[in-house]
């Protein structure tokens, strides 16, 4: 069986609701990402869905176009922040999506989605002590987090290779998922086959 984990790192979008044209956090993400909602205008929310949908579908740049006039706009909005960083982070550039990370995170520490990205820019620049700690705060701040939970089994399975917390991690994603993922449940088999041969299972 051939498994490329790496094709599949995890990264969620943060979809703030537009209720009213007030863009708010859903409670299971974080709450209260700014003190006071930041109001969009309908122009501002259609703008912010189609930047988000843009990089659903990977074109990344047309996304920060949109995202940038955003933010500057509404610069107290953690969410915006946060997804101009994925949005750089998608289209490659690291140092810009570092910097819009750090502004949302400085408006709010306390976003798991957040964490989840500075572990996936550690990876990319080869901190793996930093990523670590970065996937494991985002679980604290969200235990239901299961795209934190696969990148941490990534951490653990390629770049430790420590077998027995690789498959811990990858377990904790599984639980989580509200459809099989038949892919990864196979290559934990794999990885408990490999620990037997060792001895260790």
């Amino acid at each position: 069986m051939t498994f490329n984990p790496l094709k599949h790192l995890r990264l969620v979008l943060i979809m703030l609701f537009l209720a009213g044209c007030a863009t708010q956090m859903p409670p299971e993400k974080s709450a209260d990402v700014t003190a006071v909602p930041t109001q969009l205008t309908p122009a501002e929310a259609k703008s912010y869905r189609d930047a988000l949908r843009s990089v659903e579908s990977g074109d990344a740049r047309k996304a920060i176009n949109s995202l940038k006039k955003l933010s500057q706009a509404h610069s107290g909005q953690a969410g915006i922040w946060l997804n101009l960083a994925i949005a750089y982070y998608h289209g490659g550039d690291l140092d810009e999506a570092e910097t819009a990370l750090a502004r949302a995170q400085g408006l709010n520490s306390r976003i798991p989605e957040a964490h989840n990205l500075a572990g996936l820019i550690a990876v990319d620049r080869g901190d793996y002590p930093a990523a670590e700690k970065h996937y494991q705060t985002a679980l604290k701040l969200n235990k239901n987090f299961a795209d934190a939970f696969y990148n941490l089994a990534l951490l653990y399975d390629i770049f430790h290779q420590d077998v027995k917390r690789a498959i811990d991690a990858y377990q904790g994603y599984l639980k989580l998922l509200d459809q099989e993922d038949k892919t990864t449940a196979a290559w934990v088999e794999e990885l408990k086959l490999t620990l037997k041969r060792r001895g260790e299972g």
